[in-house]
């Protein structure tokens, strides 16, 4: 599978995910994701490959334990990744290119969960935008 940054300044290819993917709802996935929560899907290091642009990739210490990579150029976070841990990337699913090989199977820190979301289901849908 194939993923990008928003300008495509980046780009990797991911052989295989684990199949754990979650959706965190940490109050730091928010904000780095400027959504309700992020997904990310642990991948490890022999299934991961940088294919252009690893030097624009910018990392964010978000805690004692944790990084956080974006692209320099257009904000796209990218990863999230264990300090000194070279178990691979944990990957922002919304940077892929293409659909997932695994579907979400778990939401985690919901004690932290925003409380504005409405299930997408109930709401009116638009093949483009609102039009």
């Amino acid at each position: 599978m194939l993923g990008s940054c928003l300008c495509g300044s980046i780009q990797y290819r991911v052989n295989e995910f684990e199949p754990n993917i979650a959706n965190c709802h940490c109050s730091m996935c928010r904000k780095s994701s400027g959504a309700a929560f992020a997904t990310f899907a642990g991948v490890k290091p022999e299934n991961f490959t940088w294919l252009k642009g690893e030097s624009h990739i910018k990392v964010y210490e978000s805690s004692e334990v944790a990084e956080r990579g974006f692209c320099e150029k257009c904000g796209s976070s990218l990863f999230y990744k264990v300090k000194g841990n070279n178990t691979g990337y944990e990957i922002a699913l919304g940077t892929l290119d293409e659909e997932p090989n695994h579907k979400p199977n778990a939401n985690i820190y919901c004690s932290y969960k925003a409380q504005w979301p409405t299930n997408s289901e109930q709401l009116k849908e638009y093949k483009e935008g609102r039009g």
